[in-house]
């Protein structure tokens, strides 16, 4: 690392810069998390995880400490006419062993990933500011201030994970397109309610709309008004508010006690065209902006982070040539411009009381496809430069989709209980068949780790004696499974000349252009 003071400096201390930071230092990467803040957030902002999140912390083995402090969400339900239609979640052929959305307050996600990423070695350093930085084609020169101090920090590379306002953003000069849409009120507030806990609730009272969603905490709710009426400095008018307009929606009296926190702001519809400019990346709020109505801003930044965290790894170990890091914008930009839409489409449709009988058919319809889009499940990378092309199997995972499309029944079986754990490591793995010739036929690189599954062997490998991973991969002797390490399928084949010719498709480097 000569010449620099840390490979790369993380701008944001976040929910998606401290993920950034954690998958970073898990693959032996020196980082630096720098925040203006003068600590935590103790307030909460975002509340909803969805299922490809939960995935994610499951494979960066935190889930287990979030789990505790969450809710379920099973259902939307719409409140029309003097009914309640409720539509519960069902993700259709989209598998998954999480089938709902995970409430979990976002400073305790934050609080567990801070964790993780301490015993991994990085502290984040708070009141201290990122003000500009400079690049060139071998560094990154940033200046960050602490109190009445400056510090020039030499970085490889540079995050900017730093949210709406990003700083990163503003000085690559990436436009933020797009436009302001509505001005919502939201507020955190114990609500007098028997409505079912286990569902987030869509209500149209004279004039806008509300939506109620569930915390952990016995009868706390979070109060969307999308009207935008009301103060957020005057908790006493915002708790009659949302009493008197919940009151009118439901039919029968409502009580809201002040609020814990409010919060009004214009709702921005935005996204850069490009999430990478030489060394600098933005990814979360700093690349994409949008309605909080599906919940996706904090699961989209995540998945930013961990889509980029290995890629930079790959390169700033030499495992891997820098063009890599083209696929971040390949994959990613995509998603944030569709994300847009998405929101916006709820914004125009769900957000809007219908009444007729006849449109209720047409809401369950859109309210079902919601609940499909917004699990992030159906994210693939077909297209990428990452996924090798052959022949589709009739079942299992296809190139560019998650390996683990599986139900929570098959994931508790002995063999994919135990390639979950082996997953967790961060590498690129190779999936093959106890028996028979290795198809890899040589040594391979540094950066792919074998994973033999078996069914009659417990000391090889996975055991799978049930034969369920097996199964569910459509894996069988003399096939293999290449898996990124963000758990995506770059390729599946038959035979060492078809994984020879798969690894030297990517844009990585064998032991030989290591060394």
């Amino acid at each position: 690392m000569t010449g620099y003071d840390v490979d790369v400096l993380v701008a944001g201390a976040g929910p998606v810069g401290l993920t950034a930071a954690l998958q970073l230092a898990r693959w032996g990467v020196p980082v630096r998390v720098v925040d203006a803040a003068p600590g935590p957030a103790t307030t909460s902002r975002a509340l909803g995880t969805h299922a490809r999140s939960l995935e994610i912390y499951d494979q960066l083995g935190i889930l287990g400490d979030i789990a505790p402090h969450g809710t379920r969400v099973n259902a939307f339900v719409r409140h029309q006419a003097g009914r309640a239609s409720r539509v519960d979640f069902d993700f259709g052929d989209l598998t998954t062993r999480f089938p709902y959305m995970f409430n979990v307050d976002q400073v305790i996600t934050e609080r567990v990933l801070r964790g993780h990423a301490g015993s991994a070695g990085v502290e984040v350093e708070w009141n201290t500011a990122l003000e500009s930085f400079e690049q060139d084609e071998d560094v990154v020169t940033a200046t960050v201030r602490r109190g009445d101090g400056q510090e020039t920090v030499r970085a490889r590379y540079l995050w900017g994970c730093d949210g709406g306002h990003s700083t990163v953003r503003k000085a690559l000069e990436l436009p933020l397109a797009g436009e302001a849409a509505h001005t919502w009120l939201i507020a955190d507030a114990i609500v007098h309610t028997d409505l079912d806990r286990d569902g987030v609730h869509w209500l149209f009272p004279a004039g806008g709309a509300l939506m109620m969603f569930p915390f952990p905490d016995s009868r706390k709710w979070r109060l969307l008004d999308t009207t935008g009426e009301g103060e957020p400095d005057h908790p006493e008018r915002i708790a009659r508010q949302f009493g008197t307009k919940l009151s009118q929606a439901l039919g029968r009296d409502t009580v809201v006690e002040h609020s814990s926190w409010a919060s009004k702001f214009t709702i921005q519809q935005r996204a850069v065209p490009a999430m990478h400019f030489g060394r600098c990346f933005v990814s979360g709020d700093a690349a994409h902006v949008h309605s909080p109505a599906s919940g996706q801003g904090l699961n989209t930044g995540i998945q930013d982070a961990y889509n980029l965290a290995w890629k930079l790894a790959m390169v700033v170990r030499g495992h891997a040539d820098p063009v890599l890091l083209d696929t971040y914008d390949a994959e990613r930009v995509p998603i944030g411009q569709a994300l847009l839409a998405s929101t916006g489409e709820v914004m125009n449709t769900a957000m809007v009381d219908t009444g007729a009988a006849d449109t209720r058919d047409s809401d369950h319809g859109f309210m079902r496809q919601l609940i499909r889009s917004m699990s992030g499940l159906g994210i693939a990378y077909p297209d990428s430069p990452l996924t090798v092309p052959g022949q589709e199997p009739e079942e299992g995972p296809r190139p560019g989709r998650r390996l683990t499309e599986i139900s929570a029944a098959d994931a508790q079986s002995p063999g994919w209980t135990a390639l979950r754990a082996l997953l967790r490591t961060p590498a690129w793995h190779l999936l093959v068949l106890a028996g028979g010739t290795h198809p890899a036929g040589r040594a391979l690189p540094a950066w792919v780790e074998t994973i033999t599954i078996s069914r009659c062997r417990p000391d090889q490998g996975v055991w799978d004696p049930d034969g369920r991973v097996q199964d569910t991969l459509a894996l069988t002797e003399g096939q293999w499974i290449l898996v990124r390490p963000d758990g995506y399928l770059s390729a599946r084949g038959t035979g060492s000349t078809s994984l020879r010719a798969a690894l030297t498709g990517l844009p990585t480097r064998t032991e030989q252009e290591t060394s």
